[in-house]
């Protein structure tokens, strides 16, 4: 019973942000300079490493996401930015990653076509705590 409960607070706490923001934004939550995630607090949950590569169509960045969570994580859509030289974006993108992430795992994600930008910022945008034991 006690994991139910916290299972519902996590549920909670990620489904808050989610509903303050589509209350004050008309017709939802969107991206910007200011705005990177949907879901605040997302860095206890998950991790991001990656890395910017040049490719042919643009700018490819690619990285692994890492659950710091026991339970699998579902429905991850990673937000990328590309800024230019004051902070402001020039570009920007929200990926899906496949497959999720299993619980204290990692899982590798790739956006591509990326515009060129003097740097990136790559954050968490929403997920999903999955409340199941078995991660098919």
């Amino acid at each position: 019973m006690r994991q139910k409960r916290h299972v519902l607070a996590a549920a909670v706490l990620v489904l808050l942000p989610l509903a303050a923001g589509c209350a004050t934004a008309a017709p939802g939550l969107t991206p910007s300079a200011s705005v990177t995630t949907a879901v605040q607090g997302w860095e206890n949950w998950l991790g991001v490493d990656w890395t910017v590569q040049a490719q042919p169509a643009g700018r490819e960045i690619v990285g692994y996401i890492y659950s710091h969570r026991g339970t699998p994580i579902a429905d991850v859509r990673l937000l990328a930015q590309g800024l230019d030289g004051s902070g402001a974006v020039v570009g920007q993108k929200i990926a899906w990653v496949p497959g999720g992430v299993p619980g204290l795992q990692r899982t590798p994600f790739r956006i591509p076509a990326m515009p060129p930008a003097e740097r990136y910022r790559v954050t968490v945008w929403a997920f999903e705590s999955v409340e199941s034991n078995s991660w098919e």
